[in-house]
């Protein structure tokens, strides 16, 4: 059963942890560069070339972000990895992140065949937990029975809350998707001999499902690689990226489907053109990480005292943490941060992290929106910041007060920082249930006509709106106190009450005005409709999805 394949996986990954502590992770190629038609070698990855990241609200990459999914009131979220290269096989980390801290709620590895899609469905389990199911016959690791359920974990999640509570924080999050290593068909590079990991994991002509040999994974999955040869001699090779993804989300019972293409970071080489990144595969498994800094900026796990509770603009760190708040596994790499095209080192993963915040970062975030009563219409705007838990993120084990952790990113002298202490807080009606790290910014509404006014989340005593706030990894602003909203949101849900029309457009300023810098977001206003006319038998629901309007 599933369940007994992660349990196996569980206890396989704990042998290793108490026989191997020391993780290589990260490998910078050599060999022949991207644009060599035999790349790699039995001893060599081939060359890493790139130089740094390009960003694309769609086509392909080497990671992938997908800004939300929600199994909320009976919803199905839906993804879909397709690998448009047609000789070589990929290894994709794949991991779900809740809304609210970011925090891990599945991870596991997609093993795509050349020219493979792999799609699975996020859905609500009886006992409430998101949970993930697929029919697709790629190979995954741990393995995931076709049509069998893998619920979401909420080891993460903060051990105060009720079940129903953590229940509901599985339901809505993002995901995030990494090409860890390409995986090249031939033995020695000069013959038609296929690698046993690549007859494991490849579809046989015509619709044959690859066999996913468990040993072959294994060997090759739960292998701390140390050297660059040893993972040339399995078939692997440094990642060209090549992935597409697309989501939709589905209400079932209101007909209605949101559609979108993942968001994609490209490695490239000094020319631009697309590139070879580092070989980044992590054994999927509990064994502890050593320095796990080397890998992540994610403030909870980096070791004692390279993380802080204070941070300034410049970030300068004091209140230093004298103890990681969790102990990183291997199951926690890579991640966004970990360094993609420089040599593992707290350094190069924080540049990594800053980077990819720079590529995203947005000053004015703008989009449309509907509640025109006449059609029944709904609007949520979704906000995601996927970076923001690589700067910061909440200890769940000490007072709101005290609860933010810190890291540098990017690193000081380089340019300011993106999360600080003064720009940044814990509401109180945000601990119970759904803690965040939030920050507060100006909004305005307008209608279709320019008349327009401040945007609010609730009003004060002298009666003007208070600023929205922007909280966790993922926000769902509702335009009007809809209930349900467009999303049937309910982690890190606010309404804007003031300053809206029936329909028109609205923007939130992002800009720091004391470092300059505006915030990594991005995201899309979903709108909800029902046409009164239709006639019975005929389906009058429909959904509509628009990326925000960004200005950098």
């Amino acid at each position: 059963t599933p369940r007994q394949n992660w349990v196996r996986h569980s206890l396989l990954g704990t042998l290793l942890a108490l026989t191997n502590l020391a993780h290589a992770g990260v490998i910078q190629g050599t060999g022949p560069g991207s644009s060599a038609i035999i790349p790699s070698s039995a001893t060599q990855l081939g060359a890493t070339d790139a130089v740094g990241f390009q960003m694309a609200e769609s086509g392909t990459g080497h990671m992938l972000v997908v800004p939300y999914f929600t199994a909320q009131n009976g919803q199905m979220s839906v993804l879909h990895l397709v690998n448009t290269d047609t000789i070589n096989g990929k290894a994709v980390k794949l991991r779900y992140r809740g809304a609210g801290n970011g925090d891990t709620l599945l991870d596991f590895l997609v093993l795509l065949s050349p020219a493979d899609v792999w799609t699975a469905a996020v859905v609500a389990g009886q006992d409430g937990l998101a949970q993930l199911i697929t029919a697709d016959h790629s190979c995954t690791y741990p393995k995931i029975q076709n049509s069998s359920p893998v619920p979401f974990s909420t080891a993460r999640l903060n051990p105060a809350w009720s079940n129903a509570v953590k229940a509901d924080n599985t339901r809505e999050g993002s995901i995030e998707a990494i090409v860890v290593a390409d995986i090249f068909p031939y033995v020695n590079r000069t013959s038609d001999d296929y690698t046993a990991l690549y007859n494991a994991t490849k579809v046989t002509y015509p619709n044959i499902a690859p066999p996913c040999t468990p040993s072959v994974l294994d060997a090759s999955l739960l292998t701390d690689f140390t050297s660059e040869a040893a993972a040339a001699s399995l078939g692997f090779a440094t990642p060209r990226g090549g992935v597409a993804g697309s989501w939709y989300i589905i209400d079932v019972a209101g007909s209605t489907t949101f559609s979108g293409a993942a968001t994609a970071f490209k490695a490239v080489n000094a020319s631009g053109k697309n590139a070879r990144g580092n070989f980044v595969l992590f054994p999927q498994s509990s064994a502890q990480v050593n320095q796990p800094e080397r890998y992540t900026t994610d403030p909870l796990l980096v070791s004692a005292g390279l993380a802080g509770r204070v941070k300034d603009a410049s970030g300068n760190l004091s209140n230093l943490t004298t103890a990681a708040v969790l102990n990183a596994q291997s199951t926690d790499l890579p991640d966004l941060s970990t360094p993609y095209y420089l040599p593992a080192s707290a350094h190069n993963a924080k540049i990594t992290a800053g980077d990819l915040s720079k590529l995203m970062e947005v000053r004015q975030l703008s989009n449309q929106y509907s509640r025109e009563s006449s059609i029944s219409a709904k609007t949520d705007w979704v906000l995601a910041m996927p970076t923001k838990r690589y700067s910061v993120a909440l200890d769940y084990g000490q007072p709101s007060e005290n609860s933010r952790v810190f890291s540098v990113v990017p690193p000081a002298g380089v340019d300011n920082q993106y999360f600080y202490t003064d720009n940044t807080s814990v509401p109180m009606q945000m601990e119970s249930p759904n803690s965040a790290v939030c920050s507060r910014h100006q909004a305005f509404g307008l209608d279709r006509d320019a008349s327009g006014q401040p945007l609010g989340s609730i009003a004060s005593i002298g009666g003007s709106p208070v600023m929205p706030l922007l909280c966790g990894a993922n926000q769902v602003f509702t335009v009007g106190d809809t209930r349900p909203s467009a999303l049937y949101a309910q982690v890190n849900r606010q309404a804007l009450l003031y300053g809206i029309f029936n329909n028109g457009w609205g923007y939130m300023s992002l800009l720091d005005l004391n470092t300059g810098l505006g915030l990594p977001v991005f995201g899309a206003s979903f709108i909800k409709l029902t046409n009164p006319q239709a006639q019975p038998g005929i389906s009058g629901n429909y959904g509509i999805s628009w990326p925000h309007i960004k200005s950098k």
